[in-house]
């Protein structure tokens, strides 16, 4: 029986090599390609993957700083990385980044932890994860940087595979905090998303008398905001890689209210 930990490691090795496969094939210009990171070219956000999953693979000597309590990763522990290997030939961020998956793999191996994964991970910026969460964040975290890159250079793909399928997953599990905490519209507020394509979600919430947004039972009310997108779009937002008015959408009903809401889902570090 594949357990939860398995299936996450699982996951994130086949996005990862599937990254390693994409650039190994790009030409030498589509290195310098802008991502819709600012400032990070399509090398930059491979030395980000190498640089973290080198740390993780035990290769280097984790930075020193203080644990994080908000349970994101800060700017400081991304930067260095990039910056250090701006001047590496691509080939060999490249290599870095493929030696790394198959020795973090190894480890990964004989490493699990039994159980449901509760255990505290260990993580290069000392984020306070358990392992089941560090895992899973591990796949968000380069499938969205495949679509980066992806998207940089023209190459569709990627869409439909089982990192797509949990970032998908990952994103709609924080649609009830992005409505009731992060837009908090009154108490009977009612929004849905319909999202179509490789992997579909069909969510709808209301904000109850404790602002708390929880599903919505019945029929949709007469109110009801609706954000229709794709796959694609509703990663894009997820990951806060572009603005509302830079990705195909439709919102029916309160537009001011759906633009709102469709700009706070953005939940990646």
């Amino acid at each position: 029986m594949v357990t939860e930990l398995a299936e996450s490691v699982h996951v994130w090795r086949e996005t990862a090599e599937r990254v390693v496969e994409l650039c190994g094939g790009l030409a030498a210009d589509d290195w310098s390609r802008p991502t819709d990171l600012p400032g990070w070219s399509v090398h930059d956000v491979v030395a980000h993957l190498a640089d973290i999953e080198t740390q993780l693979a035990g290769m280097v000597q984790v930075r020193p700083g203080r644990p994080s309590v908000t349970g994101q990763v800060p700017p400081e522990w991304t930067g260095p990385g990039v910056d250090a290997r701006r001047d590496t030939p691509s080939g060999v961020v490249l290599a870095e980044l493929d030696d790394a998956v198959r020795g973090r793999a190894a480890l990964l191996a004989d490493a699990l932890p039994d159980g449901p994964g509760t255990r505290p991970a260990w993580t290069p910026a000392g984020v306070d994860w358990d392992w089941a969460t560090m895992l899973r964040m591990r796949v968000v975290d380069v499938w969205v940087h495949e679509q980066d890159i992806r998207r940089a250079v023209g190459i569709a793909g990627g869409l439909s595979s089982p990192g797509a399928g949990m970032v998908v997953d990952r994103f709609a599990t924080t649609l009830p905090y992005v409505l009731g905490k992060k837009v908090s519209p009154p108490v009977g507020t009612e929004v849905a998303w319909e999202v179509v394509g490789e992997v579909a979600v069909d969510v709808r919430l209301v904000v109850g008398p404790d602002g708390r947004a929880r599903p919505a039972d019945g029929q949709p009310a007469p109110g009801c905001t609706l954000l229709h997108m794709d796959t694609e779009t509703f990663t894009i937002l997820g990951a806060g890689r572009r603005p509302v008015d830079g990705v195909p959408m439709r919102i029916d009903g309160d537009r001011g209210l759906g633009t709102r809401v469709a700009t706070a889902m953005a939940v990646t570090p």
